[in-house]
């Protein structure tokens, strides 16, 4: 093969590192994806030691083929993979590689999970199908750990409702394009915005895992760089707290059917209680982390968080106002 003609040119000790990560990333994937060299196999290695879980996602998604199609009974139910699983990947070099892995891992997170359940009906041999007037989700959280809701389109109003009660000051840097805007994601409610939640979670783990790679990259400026990269994505889940229980409060008090659909869906129930508990567990960590790394150097943040929403968003949540909606959908 020509690769491999021109690794043996080098010296033999890089020629070794290279063709193992060369072989660990061909026989692992099915596509050439993850065979190439250079930046792009810096990073994957580094996450395969670092943040196993977030490789496995981009390894999940790059196995299923392009064109996913379901026969029930002569009916047949089809998908497409919308783009490959480095697309967001910069691999210009090092530092753009570490950075924008993190909205890849978050854009592919939501790939994945709009074809969790095809690929599962691909592979069943069963008679489960989908509903067409149901709006689909998966969640993936890791290996082994991943969920599927189904929700009956009729009982969901649109995020932009949420306008009437949402006041301008708690308008947060994310308010317009996820309770104003006019995605899918918004049109799909509650279900769109634990869609985010969930998607934030895992970019936000894979920032979390790679804090030795900043060290590695940034050299004594790794905490600053870590940081910087990490307030927006962590504060989203400060943000994204809110939003949900914000339409889960307004359905409870304009749309009780839709709160009661909800109460009662296991799996919306079971979705929403395990993304949040291990985001929030995951805020709670990267605090803790940045203090015992502040032993050690210097950081010039005045907050781990996003300054100007996080504040705002922080009191309104511990208000009280949330309480029932905690009980119901939280415990």
């Amino acid at each position: 093969m020509v690769i491999i003609s021109v690794l043996m040119h080098l010296h033999s000790k890089k020629m070794q590192r290279t063709v193992s990560i060369f072989c660990f990333l061909f026989f692992l994937s099915p596509s050439y994806l993850f065979a190439q060299q250079g930046v792009t196999s810096w990073i994957l290695d580094r996450m395969q030691s670092h943040s196993p879980s977030s490789l496995h996602l981009l390894k999940a998604y790059d196995k299923l083929p392009s064109h996913l199609e379901i026969d029930r009974g002569g009916t047949v139910i089809s998908s497409s993979k919308s783009t490959d699983a480095l697309y967001f990947l910069d691999a210009s070099d090092y530092e753009s590689a570490l950075i924008s892995m993190s909205t890849n891992v978050h854009e592919i997170g939501h790939a994945y999970g709009g074809l969790l359940h095809y690929a599962e009906l691909m592979s069943c041999n069963c008679n489960k199908t989908f509903k067409f007037e149901d709006i689909q989700q998966g969640f993936y959280h890791g290996p082994g750990e991943e969920y599927w809701i189904e929700i009956e389109e009729g009982y969901i109003f649109p995020s932009n409702e949420l306008s009437e009660t949402i006041s301008y000051d708690l308008q947060t840097f994310r308010y317009d394009t996820y309770i104003e805007g006019t995605s899918s994601k918004q049109a799909h409610g509650v279900i769109g915005l634990l869609d985010e939640l969930n998607a934030y979670y895992l970019g936000s783990k894979y920032q979390y895992d790679m804090l030795p790679v900043y060290k590695e990259v940034f050299g004594s400026d790794y905490l600053d760089r870590w940081v910087m990269h990490s307030a927006s994505e962590m504060t989203a889940f400060f943000e994204f707290d809110f939003f949900i229980k914000e339409y889960l409060l307004y359905a409870k008090n304009y749309a009780p059917a839709t709160y009661n659909y909800l109460k009662n869906s296991p799996a919306f129930r079971k979705a929403y209680q395990t993304t949040h508990a291990k985001y929030q567990q995951l805020t709670i960590a990267y605090v803790a982390k940045i203090e015992v790394e502040k032993n050690s150097v210097e950081l010039n943040y005045d907050s781990p968080f996003w300054e100007d929403d996080y504040p705002r968003l922080k009191e309104r949540l511990d208000s009280g106002i949330y309480r029932g909606i905690e009980l119901d959908f939280l415990k």
